[in-house]
C-alpha cells in the first residue's frame, strides 16, 4: 500500500481513483512505516456523497468523493497526535505562516492573492483551503496537505504559525485584536469538531493555547492593495 507523510504523519492509502493518486503524488514517501492505514470503503462515498447534497444541493462524482473521504479519516486520527484541521488560506511570510479564514466566499483566497501581488517571492503559499495544525513542543506549526482548493494552490511545506486573521467583507480597511472568546468561537467554525466528548475537549484545549501563544485579529477589508498593509502594519516578525 502506497506512503503517505502528510503533517509528519506516515499514512498509507490504497486509491482507487488516478484523480486521488494524482492528488496525493506530491506527498508519496518510500517509508514503509505508518501510524495510519486509509482504505475508502463504498459506504464512505456514499456518506461524502450524500453529505454533498446536502450542503451543495448536487451530487460529486466518486474519485473526489474518495479524495475528501481519506482527508475526514486523517482528521479523526489527528487530533490523538496533538493537532486539528482548519479551514483557511495560509502564506509562509519572513519564515511564518499568515492565516487568513472565514466562511467560504469571504475571500480569503482573493486576500491571499493581494499579499503575493504585493510582496511577491517574499510569500510563498502553504494551503488554500485545508490544511492541517500540529501543536509541537516549540509552538504550533500549519502544514500543507494534498487538498489545495480550487485553485489547487499549495505547497508541502510547513510553518510556525505567526497569525491569524478572521476575515469580513467590508468598504474600508480595519484590524483590531480579538478577545479569547470570539477567536474561540470563530475557530471552532472552521474547523472539524470530533465526535467524541474526549476528543472535543482536547480540541478545545488545543484551540486555547493557540489562542494564547498567536496573535488573532479580526481584519475587515476590501479587495485593495491597502488591505494588504493594513493586516500587515500589526505583524510583529
Amino acid at each position: 500500500m502506497p506512503n503517505y507523510r502528510i503533517a509528519e504523519m506516515n499514512i498509507a492509502v490504497e486509491p482507487r481513483y488516478d484523480y486521488t493518486k494524482r492528488l496525493l503524488a506530491d506527498y508519496a514517501v518510500d517509508d514503509s512505516e505508518c501510524e495510519l492505514s486509509v482504505t475508502v470503503t463504498d459506504e464512505m462515498i456514499a456518506y461524502e456523497q450524500k453529505l454533498n447534497i446536502d450542503i451543495h444541493g448536487e451530487k460529486m462524482n466518486d474519485a473526489p468523493c474518495e479524495a475528501v473521504a481519506i482527508l475526514r479519516v486523517i482528521c479523526d486520527h489527528i487530533i490523538h497526535r496533538g493537532g486539528f484541521f482548519l479551514h483557511c488560506s495560509c502564506l509562509k511570510y519572513r519564515g511564518k505562516a499568515v492565516i487568513f479564514t472565514a466562511p467560504s466566499g469571504t475571500g480569503k483566497s482573493t486576500h491571499a492573492d493581494l499579499w503575493m501581488k504585493h510582496f511577491g517571492d517574499a510569500v510563498e503559499m502553504i494551503n488554500d483551503d485545508k490544511p492541517l495544525v500540529r501543536e509541537q513542543e516549540d509552538g504550533f506549526v500549519i502544514y500543507g496537505t494534498p487538498w489545495r482548493g480550487k485553485h489547487s494552490r499549495g505547497a508541502n511545506i510547513s510553518a510556525p504559525i505567526g497569525a491569524v486573521f478572521f476575515l469580513a467583507q467590508a468598504p474600508e480597511n480595519s484590524v483590531e485584536p480579538v478577545d479569547s472568546f470570539t477567536a474561540l468561537s470563530l475557530l471552532m467554525q472552521q474547523t472539524v469538531i470530533p465526535r467524541g466528548k474526549e476528543d472535543t475537549s482536547a480540541l478545545l484545549e488545543m484551540l486555547g493555547r493557540l489562542i494564547e501563544q498567536v496573535p488573532m485579529y479580526r481584519l475587515c477589508c476590501n479587495i485593495s492593495d491597502e488591505a494588504v498593509t493594513t493586516a500587515h502594519g500589526v505583524l510583529d516578525f
